[in-house]
């Protein structure tokens, strides 16, 4: 079986952090949050992650410096950055592969991080699949944490399509 794709999130907000955390596990990922971005930065040059999501507004070091600084280490990593605001400053150095918004829909969040890691040039492998049982306690909190979305949105988005989970056998050479 090909080994979970691995994403490192960094937010000052630990409440966003754990539900995104539900969210990407529930897709598939193997997820590290981590509040602090220094912190981050340490992460990011000592382990293996396949994606890295960032805030935008943190303590310290704002997300365009922490994306740069990991770009600088690692280009092949993709770095998306999330944030509350409808767009990024004007000066931000552009040094991430996508930019969301928190709003936008977290489904559409998880598939672009799958497309950049199967893009990626150091990619190691898909997402697993996990039962069903999990996948609807995890979809639970989700429709809970992205409430704003609409909950029978979202319900009837992960009920209707298997998105983003391959076979294991794809992978198996």
């Amino acid at each position: 079986m090909a080994p979970k794709p691995a994403i490192l999130c960094v937010d000052d907000d630990a409440q966003c952090l754990s539900i995104r955390k539900i969210m990407f596990e529930a897709f598939g990922f193997q997820v590290t949050t981590l509040v602090d971005p220094r912190q981050g930065l340490r992460m990011h040059a000592t382990k293996h992650y396949d994606a890295v999501i960032l805030d935008f507004q943190m303590p310290h070091m704002d997300g365009g410096e922490l994306a740069k600084a990991m770009k600088m280490a690692r280009p092949d990593v993709p770095v998306v950055i999330l944030s509350g605001m409808p767009y990024l400053p004007e000066g931000t150095p552009h040094y991430y592969d996508r930019f969301f918004c928190k709003t936008e829909s977290g489904i559409k969040l998880a598939q672009e991080i799958q497309n950049l890691i199967t893009t990626s040039s150091d990619h190691r492998g898909g997402g697993g699949q996990l039962k069903l049982s999990k996948r609807l306690f995890a979809a639970a909190g989700i429709m809970v944490g992205f409430a704003s979305q609409g909950v029978q949105d979202v319900r009837h988005r992960l009920l209707r399509r298997p998105f983003l989970m391959k076979s294991a056998s794809a992978g198996a050479v």
